[in-house]
């Protein structure tokens, strides 16, 4: 799996606090090894966002994704509280 990150990602993740950002690098680790550990609350989104995917990362904080060929490529939209990225 190839994961890259958006712009948008990227600065995003910098104003994360370091706890967020820790929660975010583990929950990003354990995706690697399976995009659909239960722990991580894989779905796809409706309306709007339809194609996009999102994991947790923590309690409030949330990772929206795009994946291709059956998650040999994702890239990283966005991260943040729940109430922020969708």
């Amino acid at each position: 799996m190839k994961i890259r990150f958006s712009h948008k990602f990227t600065k995003e993740f910098r104003k994360l606090k370091f706890s967020d950002r820790e929660k975010t690098n583990y929950a990003i680790r354990l995706f690697k090894k399976n995009p659909f550990d239960p722990s991580l609350y894989n779905h796809k989104l409706k309306g709007d966002k339809k194609g996009v995917r999102s994991f947790s990362a923590g309690f409030d904080l949330r990772i929206l994704y795009i994946e291709e060929d059956g998650h040999t490529i994702v890239i990283m939209l966005h991260v943040g509280k729940h109430s922020k990225v969708y």
